[in-house]
């Protein structure tokens, strides 16, 4: 048998989404995030998607062909 996660089905509260906001800003990994928020890591995950927490990957300079 499963656990239950202590915020499955809920949405995500404004406290929440402060509490993710400075866990990601300090570098956490997702899995310590998903613990202490009480979800899975793929919610944490999206959620940082969502909400565009993550850092967006550079592109490097076009060449001229």
């Amino acid at each position: 048998m499963t656990k239950k996660r202590a915020h499955h089905g809920h949405g995500w509260t404004p406290s929440d989404l402060k509490r993710l906001r400075s866990l990601v800003a300090k570098g956490m990994p997702r899995a310590d995030i998903s613990k202490i928020l009480g979800r899975t890591v793929s919610a944490v995950y999206q959620r940082i998607v969502t909400e565009r927490l993550s850092p967006r990957r550079r592109r490097g300079k076009r060449r001229a062909r």
